[in-house]
């Protein structure tokens, strides 16, 4: 019985610290939604491509949500697709051009934060 219980609360604890991390982000403290977590993944890949499902996983999003916030960041000029990884469509930030001011603002504010 103890062990069940312990099983049970191990995925619930890693959920949270998933949770928290996907939001510890500068953009999801200020602004939260998708689009900031995704705009706080930028920070971290830069240029790098990533698929949807990457994404989703590494913003702790529904496939769907990330979708939905990667086509309004395309809209923006934000990111931009790149190349098919098998049946995947891989994607890229526009960190050079009009996020590179928004990122640097970012990551000083995530640098001088003090509640982490």
């Amino acid at each position: 019985m103890v062990m069940e219980t312990l099983k049970r609360r191990v995925p619930e604890r890693e959920r949270t610290e998933q949770e928290e991390y996907a939001t510890r982000g500068p953009f999801a403290s200020i602004f939260g939604g998708p689009v900031a977590r995704l705009f706080d993944q930028a920070l971290i890949v830069g240029k790098m491509e990533q698929t949807i499902t990457i994404l989703a996983d590494s913003t702790n999003l529904s496939y769907k949500t990330t979708k939905e916030a990667l086509e309004k960041l395309i809209k923006m000029g934000f990111v931009v697709p790149t190349r098919k990884i098998g049946n995947a469509q891989a994607y890229q930030f526009q960190v050079e051009n009009q996020m590179n001011g928004l990122l640097a603002c970012g990551a000083e504010f995530q640098r001088t934060r003090t509640d982490l």
